[in-house]
């Protein structure tokens, strides 16, 4: 008689002293930034980086746009997340590429009357490493993305890692494929208190067990009771806080507080480096 074993998350770890978080207040170290993406860093969290009356200007932008797009699945009235900004996830480049030069000027709206948080910081790399976006045929990927997270369960982003995804062979063309490291920037517009807090768990997945798990080239979701056997870090956030995460590693987005409205914007990117040493970001 064959029993069947039931399925395990296996893959690599980071060691004790790296899975942890880096925390600064208003000004952010680049060389913490390099800890990161090169996977000796779970994440930094930059207290205060985007000034709050920036946040606030952000957050009235993205609610007077008239470009906001529902994403459909498991939230309230049917509407798990309200969107600015193209996503590359599960299409071919083409499509994305085109859907960025689409909702460009959408993008470029949320800074009205103010500054560009995200490319301050990528401009604040640039000192260090080329960093530019990813591009196919002289089409770039978007600037960054605006996410309203309006799920009701316990996580408003379910466990996954940000790696799979960029191995789909739907995009055998875009660069993105080059990178063995996706570093996550995320700039939070706004934070209701005790809540929207991220979730890191110390397994960096390996291809057997997404194949296992039937998430080859997604990544997500991952059940959580599947990563019980490996430490995890809460990372409490705020508004106008920078976190910038070791995308390798599963992670979530925590409801938190029930009580609190989900009011959850954050402004978010990817980062990898590609075969020629350049820093390429893409959403």
């Amino acid at each position: 008689m064959m029993f069947k074993v039931a399925p395990r998350i296996t893959g690599t770890s980071l060691r004790d002293e790296e899975f942890r978080v880096h925390e600064t207040s208003g000004s952010m170290d680049v060389s913490t930034v390099f800890e990161v993406l090169n996977g000796r860093l779970a994440a930094y969290l930059v207290r205060g980086f985007a000034p709050l009356d920036v946040c606030r200007r952000v957050e009235a932008n993205f609610w007077a746009s008239t470009e906001r797009v529902p994403r459909y699945g498991e939230g309230e009235d049917g509407i798990e997340a309200y969107l600015i900004g193209a996503s590359h996830y599960g299409k071919p480049t083409s499509t994305y590429l085109n859907e960025v030069l689409g909702c460009k000027a959408a993008v470029e709206s949320l800074y009205t009357g103010t500054i560009n948080p995200v490319a301050a910081f990528r401009d604040t790399l640039a000192s260090e490493i080329r960093v530019r976006a990813a591009s196919l045929n002289g089409l770039p990927a978007g600037d960054c993305k605006a996410v309203y997270w309006n799920n009701v369960g316990t996580f408003l982003l379910e466990p996954h890692d940000d790696l799979a995804q960029v191995k789909d062979p739907i995009q055998a063309d875009f660069e993105i494929q080059q990178v063995d490291r996706v570093m996550a920037v995320n700039i939070y517009a706004s934070v209701p208190e005790r809540s929207g807090q991220l979730q890191v768990w110390n397994v960096e997945p390996d291809d057997g067990s997404r194949a296992e798990l039937g998430l080859t080239n997604v990544g997500f979701p991952y059940p959580v009771e599947l990563l019980t056997e490996y430490p995890s870090l809460t990372i409490a956030v705020e508004t106008g806080d920078l976190c910038i995460g070791n995308g390798n590693l599963v992670h979530a987005v925590l409801r938190g507080n029930p009580e609190s409205p989900r009011s959850r914007l954050l402004l978010t990117c990817f980062m990898g480096r590609n075969i020629n040493d350049e820093l390429i970001w893409w959403t």
